[in-house]
């Protein structure tokens, strides 16, 4: 793995606070992260057509209570990051690695909030003892234990699934080639057709 890489791996955790945890100016959304990673690693076309997938498909896909969906901030960064480098992956096999690590990392996401609960609890607990609860610290500590997991997972993407990948790619057979080659053609209509879907549902509200 290059610098390049873990250098653009850094920056997708850091910008993948922009989320929901920091900020929320849009940078970590698939179409602005999508670009930006793909012009640092050399990638524009890919990083653009990547993160438009991501974007569209993921308009419907909306936190609700509990439930967290796809991250395609991940998503969109982990396919970017496994289609460049010298082990780089075809966007037909980087797409649905990216779709994969974005389901992944929910659960990573899961622990992580749990986390951030127990430190809610050590605020409390300092409160109650007449302390300050210190809250600059602990959401120092959160955003900084979000980052550096969210680094450690794209560097196993990229030191685990992408060596596993490539020899998958090598030795898959031509029908897979040739589905996985056509999935990623009609991407971009399936994506039209949830931002149709999108848009037609606020004409309804509206």
């Amino acid at each position: 793995m290059t610098g390049a890489l873990a250098g653009a791996a850094a920056l997708a955790a850091l910008l993948e606070l922009d989320d929901v945890h920091i900020a929320q100016i849009m940078v970590s959304r698939p179409i602005v992260l999508g670009p930006l990673l793909g012009l640092c690693l050399g990638q524009p076309a890919a990083g653009l057509a990547l993160g438009a997938a991501y974007e569209l498909l993921g308009l419907n896909d909306l936190p609700m209570g509990e439930r967290m969906p796809l991250n395609g901030s991940v998503a969109a960064a982990a396919a970017i990051l496994l289609s460049a480098g010298d082990r780089a992956l075809a966007p037909e096999l980087a797409f649905p690695a990216g779709l994969a690590a974005g389901w992944t990392h929910r659960r990573l996401e899961s622990a992580l909030r749990q986390r951030r609960r127990n430190l809610c609890g050590s605020a409390e607990k300092r409160v109650l003892r007449g302390d300050a609860p210190g809250l600059g610290g602990l959401a120092a500590r959160a955003l900084a234990g979000q980052a550096a997991a969210t680094f450690a997972f794209f560097l196993a993407v990229l030191l685990a699934g992408g060596p596993l990948l490539s020899w998958f790619w090598a030795h898959a057979p031509r029908a897979v080639e040739r589905g996985l080659g056509f999935s990623w053609a009609m991407a971009p209509w399936l994506g039209l057709g949830v931002l149709l879907h999108a848009l037609r549902a606020v004409s309804w509200r509206g």
